[in-house]
């Protein structure tokens, strides 16, 4: 997900350091390996420490077992920096030097970049990634970040572009619910949040997603609420919601982190990607999710009635000094307040008119938006000046759905 830093090695100077009582003996072996033997300035403990835990934390190798005897050679500590400069851009030197250490500093996605820890002798059994065997999906906000600018609306609305940048190309259909059940649930979260990837503050890991599968958590994305969040801001020292959520998206479908530097789907935070009515995926995006899912094909104008058209996209706020000269629609109405003119069940599942909208609720009672759509995009055949009905119902002999308005009657 990242700005990477790049560099040469550290300068040239006195060799690595000697054992003694501030550098443990594992840490020690990392010195080694980090400076192949030559002369080189002694990196600092703490430096040396976080070398460590970032490599056995994201994929390039195993923890350290004392009690059985499995400690890190010094030739599998440099072939894992290695892998870890490569995959990260770097110059390939199996040193930790200061380019190194800063890419490991840098804002990042919680998974794991190599999920087997491929550089090591005894490899964890992480899942390997899998794709989704349906191809309508539900998500909802399950918990909102508590400290933000960003409001409600605006986070769920960041989360629907961020999914529609996946569907725009792919046969995925995704649909915000309101109930408690989803297949994407987002939550924003601090600390250890009971799912194995604890969040550790601002900067850091920022955010992470399970891939699809068997489990309960599949799909699930979760955001660091110490992180501050953004969009359609001037602040360099925020986390833009709507890059982040795009990344994390891709994991929620079933794509692992890559090497590309113009991938979405690398692991380091790159800042804002532009415009999410207008951002499209790089190409080796779009040809990893091909491959899972293959190709969105155009709506057809012959398409069966009872497909459904695309949700009402929702508003996002303007940029600061930019006011829209569009005016926003005052006739939506709220599903909490709303009297309805009509209830018709369909296909099995519910549909609630009010005006020229309605809501729908599917066979699981899931409500399929919280904000309604409008009839004559979802029946073609209605006429666009109709603006409200009095009675629908489902025509059990031929299954076409009878709309009524005053002396009125069209079956479509």
């Amino acid at each position: 997900m990242g700005r990477r830093p790049r560099g040469p090695g550290s300068p040239r100077g006195p060799g690595p350091p000697r054992p003694g009582p501030g550098l443990p003996p594992l840490l020690l072996m990392l010195a080694l390996a980090a400076h192949g033997g030559c002369a080189a300035p002694a990196p600092r403990a703490e430096d040396l420490s976080l070398g460590v835990e970032w490599l056995s934390k994201f994929g390039y190798l195993p923890p350290a077992d004392p009690a059985t005897g499995q400690l890190q050679t010094q030739e599998e500590l440099s072939k894992a920096i290695t892998a870890m400069q490569q995959f990260g851009g770097l110059e390939t030197t199996g040193i930790l030097d200061e380019a190194t250490l800063a890419l490991m500093k840098t804002p990042r996605c919680s998974l794991p970049d190599l999920p087997l820890g491929a550089q090591s002798r005894r490899r964890r059994q992480t899942p390997l990634p899998t794709k989704w065997s349906k191809r309508n999906l539900s998500w909802r906000v399950r918990t909102f970040p508590r400290d933000s600018p960003l409001g409600r609306d605006t986070v769920r609305a960041l989360m629907y572009y961020a999914l529609k940048v996946w569907s725009d190309i792919t046969p995925l259909n995704f649909h915000e619910v309101a109930g408690n059940m989803a297949d994407i649930q987002i939550d924003f979260s601090k600390a250890d949040h009971n799912d194995g990837y604890p969040f550790d503050g601002p900067g850091g890991t920022v955010a992470h997603a399970f891939f699809p599968g068997d489990h309960h958590t599949a799909g699930d994305t979760h955001f660091d609420d110490d992180e501050a969040w953004t969009f359609r801001s001037s602040d360099a020292h925020g986390m833009d919601l709507f890059a982040v959520a795009v990344h994390e998206f891709g994991h929620a479908i079933g794509l692992s982190h890559v090497a590309a530097p113009s991938s979405i789907m690398q692991p380091y935070y790159q800042g804002p990607v532009g415009d999410p009515l207008r951002y499209g995926l790089p190409y080796e995006d779009r040809v990893r999710v091909w491959q899972l899912y293959g190709v969105r094909e155009s709506v057809s104008p012959t398409a069966q009635l009872d497909t459904p058209e695309p949700e009402e996209p929702p508003l996002l706020p303007e940029p600061p000094n930019n006011r829209s000269s569009t005016p926003p629609q005052k006739d939506v109405p709220h599903r909490c307040t709303a009297h309805f003119d009509a209830v018709a069940q369909i296909r099995g599942e519910a549909f609630f008119f009010k005006g020229k909208y309605f809501w729908r609720l599917t066979r699981d009672r899931h409500l399929v938006s919280l904000q309604p759509a409008q009839m004559h995009r979802f029946w073609r055949g209605l006429p666009l000046h109709l603006d409200s009905v009095d009675a629908v119902y489902e025509r059990t002999s031929d299954h076409k759905i009878v709309f009524f308005k005053g002396p009125a009657v069209l079956a479509l």
